[in-house]
């Protein structure tokens, strides 16, 4: 039955995923599945990549999933162990309910949490009486734990890049001269990997632009971003070349 009902569940994922994460069967078991989650916009959680685990019971439906966070997080409904308290994986579980929706509910009290019943209660009172204080340390705890090395390559090159900016534009590329391209303003997305500068950056063009080393989808064909990418390279040089 369990099997069964988590190949739906699969299924029916692939056929409509989920907007606020990424979530798969392990390569060996299907009753263990990673899921990926960004941190919420406007939240201290912003920025940060968090990976979680679900262990599915041979009962499935019939009992709750379990899901745990693999970064540390700093929340009142999370302890430190990566266990989430929230109703519906525990009292208020229904076999009506999916992994998705588990997951969307997860998703949302990252951005309020829960406080009627928080798993840390030391958090939960922070977050009452000294907001300010909750939302600078669980922004730390991101930076350190969800983000990784990462954060602070990138930080570096921010700052290099706020201290002598480059002529070609920062947030969009002024185009070079004597080209089909003069005069035009074209917006790039950046997405830095967990692993940079150990991997190369996604670069994508936001604006349409016809030229034979970018696809349609704005994905650009430049050995930099593929096998030649160095740990020694930033996104300056990235976008120079």
């Amino acid at each position: 039955m369990a099997s069964k009902r988590i190949l739906k569940e699969f299924k029916d994922l692939q056929k409509c995923p989920p907007d606020f994460c990424s979530l798969a069967p392990d390569n060996e078991d299907m009753f263990i599945w990673r899921a990926t989650m960004p941190g919420p916009r406007d939240s201290p959680y912003e920025g940060g990549k968090f990976e979680l685990i679900i262990h599915f019971p041979p009962d499935y439906p019939y009992k709750p999933p379990k899901v745990a966070f693999r970064n540390k997080i700093f929340h009142p409904n999370i302890n430190r162990n990566g266990s989430i308290g929230i109703d519906i994986l525990k009292d208020k579980w229904s076999p009506a309910l999916t992994i998705s929706k588990v997951l969307l509910s997860i998703y949302s009290i990252l951005g309020a949490p829960m406080l009627n019943d928080p798993l840390e209660e030391n958090i939960a009172n922070m977050y009452k009486t000294d907001r300010s204080q909750y939302e600078t340390v669980a922004r730390n705890w991101t930076q350190k734990y969800a983000m990784g090395p990462a954060y602070e390559t990138i930080s570096k090159e921010l700052k290099g890049l706020e201290r002598c900016p480059p002529s070609y534009g920062s947030a969009a590329i002024l185009d070079l001269r004597n080209s089909p391209y003069d005069g035009g303003l074209f917006k790039v997305d950046i997405q830095f990997p967990l692993q940079y500068p150990l991997e190369p950056p996604k670069v994508v063009f936001r604006t349409k632009i016809f030229h034979p080393n970018i696809d349609t989808n704005g994905s650009i064909g430049l050995d930099i971003l593929k096998d030649r990418w160095s740990a020694n390279l930033t996104i300056s040089q990235v976008n120079c070349s």
